[in-house]
């Protein structure tokens, strides 16, 4: 109890400025030296949020919420974090343009363009590119001819080709960890799995879904509008139905996952004001109002005890242990989105 006060007034110190706290009377007062509250003693991880605007990728620091640095960009953009890694991808004259960057000042240490293809357009920040983290590769995701999915496999470090990946013939978002490959497919309701060289469509039983997340070992959630849910486990295939936590329906793109097996879940609800539920079977439920212009818009994302959205002016963070959310900073331009976050 004593460490979760501590890590309130710390976090209340570094985004809002000095608290004034009571202070007895006639007690002696000694010098103390200043707390860099950057780091915050340790009680909360370092991690920066990447949001994709009209002015580029910004890279916004959590612990003091202060603006890094501007990644420019062009078209549309997508930002995949994994492995202690940052890589952008966006529109140029020639294709696509890949970049891995130093998440210590922005500046790209390797490019690779891929000419004449596009990504699959995912209206989001997110979901066109990911990295998978046991091997590092950087995958993204290709529309082909007919309406069909190619993902491709880069190198982390120079963004050379290492050759396709996967085939489909529909897909929406691309998810890779634990050695697992997964498209899901939306209005089809299913999800099309790769591990190692087999590829199996497992139809999810839900109907159109509008929201999928893997954690990092491999395990797949998605959902539908209604808030139901269908998990498959790493290395299997069998699909677990989870009913509604309540009366609600899911953001669009509303799942993510912090942790291992641990995935953040954003409703939207009749609440007027943002809450989180206990932990469900390893779910922590985020309640937005759904008449609240601070609803999530391009879905949510996750790191450690912090779930992170924008509600397309703002970005802002929400602690899944204690339900304190804070804004960290407003954009200008027209629109914001979740990209990722990383170190």
């Amino acid at each position: 109890m004593r460490r979760l006060l501590l890590g309130a007034v710390l976090l209340i110190l570094a985004c809002e400025g000095a608290a004034t706290l009571p202070a007895p009377s006639q007690v002696a007062r000694t010098p103390v030296p200043s707390i860099d509250v950057s780091d915050m003693m340790g009680a909360f991880p370092s991690a920066t949020f990447f949001v994709v605007t009209d002015e580029g990728v910004k890279a916004v620091a959590l612990l003091n919420h202060a603006m890094k640095y501007t990644i420019p960009t062009t078209g549309a953009a997508q930002v995949a974090s994994g492995n202690n890694q940052i890589y952008i991808a966006d529109d140029v004259a020639e294709g696509t343009r890949l970049r891995w960057i130093d998440p210590a000042n922005g500046q790209a240490l390797a490019t690779w363009t891929e000419r004449s293809r596009g990504l699959i357009g995912t209206g989001i920040g997110h979901g066109a590119l990911v990295v998978e983290p046991t091997t590092g590769h950087v995958l993204a995701m290709y529309s082909g001819s007919d309406g069909k999915r190619v993902v491709e496999a880069y190198d982390p470090y120079t963004l050379r080709p290492l050759g396709t990946r996967l085939d489909a013939t529909c897909g929406d978002r691309v998810l890779a960890a634990g050695g697992r490959i997964v498209v899901p497919c939306f209005a089809g309701g299913t999800l099309v799995i790769k591990d190692g060289g087999d590829v199996r469509v497992v139809q999810v039983g839900l109907g159109s879904l509008i929201a999928a997340a893997m954690s990092i070992d491999g395990t797949t959630l998605v959902g539908r509008h209604d808030g139901t849910l269908a998990q498959i486990r790493p290395a299997q295939f069998t699909v677990e139905k989870i009913e509604p936590f309540r009366p609600a329906t899911l953001a669009p793109d509303g799942i993510a996952s912090p942790d291992s097996q641990s995935f953040a879940i954003a409703l939207l609800t009749s609440d007027s004001a943002l809450g989180i539920s206990e932990l469900r079977g390893g779910h922590r439920y985020l309640s937005f109002s759904a008449r609240s212009t601070d609803s999530p818009l391009g879905g949510i994302l996750a790191q450690g005890p912090f779930a992170f959205w924008s509600n397309g002016r703002e970005a802002r963070h929400i602690d899944l242990q204690q339900g304190f959310a804070e804004t960290m900073t407003t954009f200008n331009g027209t629109l914001a989105l979740p990209g990722a976050v990383g170190q």
